[in-house]
């Protein structure tokens, strides 16, 4: 009789976690700005994201994790990064409004540069490792979230050039389709 009842909430566990977890899409666009010394590469420009999502969500208080892969390109005028990035979200729902859920996401980012355009002096000097932090929210209506973010680039990925500082910001807005 143990085994049974433990293997009914066993089960009933699964299935609440599995039903708490989810994937999807993500594709949107960038407004992203290099913060540098050098005047040249104070630039901005509009780009691209896309890659997956998922979340996972912890019932009746409203919080959650979103862990998202991204491929993003970050432009500026005549110059730009391509980066895979992980942002990690804590994802908050704040009302438990039951069509139109208003989110609030915050969290850390870790990106790594794989194509430099424009940054023909300095490619081999720029560091490839990028990470910083992110504030954003949005809205969710049934699978389909619809996000705006901001994210403060905090590493120096020109430090090994002298008198070369450069960091990038950025502002986001996505969709994410949950299956």
């Amino acid at each position: 009789m143990k085994r049974i009842l433990l293997i009914l909430i066993a089960v009933s566990l699964v299935g609440s976690i599995h039903a708490q977890l989810r994937f999807g899409v993500k594709a949107g666009v960038n407004f992203s700005k290099f913060n540098s010394k050098e005047q040249i590469l104070q630039t901005e420009g509009a780009a691209w994201q896309a890659g997956l999502a998922a979340q996972f969500k912890i019932p009746l208080i409203g919080l959650g994790i979103q862990p998202e892969l991204l491929y993003s390109v970050n432009k500026g005028k005549d110059n730009s990064i391509g980066f895979f990035t992980v942002p990690i979200n804590l994802r908050w729902q704040p009302l438990p409004i039951p069509f139109i859920k208003p989110i609030i996401l915050v969290g850390p980012y870790f990106g790594y540069a794989v194509n430099f355009k424009g940054f023909d002096t300095f490619k081999n000097d720029i560091k490839r490792f990028d990470w910083g932090i992110g504030l954003g929210g949005g809205v969710e209506i049934w699978k389909l979230q619809i996000e705006g973010r901001y994210n403060w680039g905090l590493q120096n990925m020109g430090e090994r050039v002298k008198n070369f500082d450069l960091k990038s910001n950025v502002f986001t807005l996505s969709a994410i389709y949950f299956f």
